[in-house]
């Protein structure tokens, strides 16, 4: 059975049109069904806060800003941005004051829906927010939704059904290509940050020149360069002081001191270190064999 009652007054609050939904027998059993279904617009900011509730939660900001929280992590969002929560999961929602956000949303749930919600977490980061390129599709489904709900009869949930899938497909597939062109944009990073590394080895503080210059922490920067490279961000910088290191100690006459202080490494300790465990001999020795005017 559909009603058109609200479940609080919002009277003052906002200014919403919301449709609750008791899917059928065979809606439940088997296809993507509504529980609610609604636009609204903020006239005074508000928390709402729920857990526990056997339902997903998709919406969208339309106009204005506010705040979306999961789970405890807490989410600017502005108009364009969307949500796709699991509401077993504490979840809370609250407009900006200066500028009263405007959403449509929909409570939903059914068959498929915990597999699609997992699918969509994995390609989303384990985020919760995401942003897709259009909402004129999103504010059509809903649209369509609305108007499914007024309906009482076995075609409207089948419509229902079908409307509901199209929106989480749209959700996972923004998302997937949002994950593509962050891959791209990531990988683009990781050869600048090897190039600079490349060209700057001998630097002390080049870590904290790429914090800086990429506005990442450092962790997440060698996460995606040890994805990249398959090698952590500091132990390629070694590497690549040692192999200095060892074209001056081929290619040059250059005493052991001096040595240490071109390639960057500035430890004779680590530097004999990194021969004996690279090697299986000193720095010395590795001269002797491989430079051609030792001979």
């Amino acid at each position: 059975m559909d009603t058109n009652n609200t479940l609080f007054t919002t009277s003052g609050v906002t200014d919403s049109n919301r449709i609750l939904h008791t899917p059928g027998v065979f809606a439940k059993k088997n296809l993507l069904y509504v529980q609610e279904v609604g636009k609204l617009k903020s006239l005074t900011p508000h928390k709402s806060q729920r857990e526990n509730l056997d339902s997903y939660l998709f919406l969208s900001v339309l106009s204005g800003e506010g705040i979306v929280t999961i789970n405890g992590n807490e989410y600017e969002v502005k108009k364009g941005d969307c949500a796709f929560i699991n509401c077993k999961n504490i979840y809370s929602h609250e407009s900006s004051e200066n500028k009263p956000w405007e959403l449509m949303w929909v409570h939903f749930n059914g068959n498929m829906a915990d597999s699609y919600f997992e699918l969509f977490h994995e390609h989303n980061q384990s985020h919760g927010i995401f942003r897709p390129a259009s909402l004129r599709e999103i504010r059509d489904i809903i649209d369509n939704l609305m108007n499914c709900q007024k309906e009482k009869d076995f075609k409207s949930e089948l419509l229902t059904g079908e409307y509901l899938l199209r929106l989480v497909n749209f959700c996972l597939i923004s998302v997937m290509h949002q994950e593509k062109e962050d891959h791209e944009t990531y990988r683009t990073i990781c050869k600048e940050i090897r190039e600079y590394i490349n060209e700057h080895y001998q630097e002390h503080e080049i870590i904290q020149e790429l914090v800086k210059k990429y506005k990442m922490k450092e962790e997440e920067l060698d996460s995606y360069f040890q994805k990249m490279y398959g090698i952590a961000l500091r132990d390629y910088i070694i590497n690549r002081r040692f192999t200095a290191a060892k074209e001056l100690l081929r290619f040059t006459i250059k005493p052991i001191e001096k040595v240490v202080e071109e390639s960057g490494i500035r430890s004779e300790d680590l530097l004999y270190k990194l021969f004996q465990d690279s090697e299986g001999m000193t720095a010395e020795e590795y001269r002797m064999k491989w430079s051609q005017w030792v001979k």
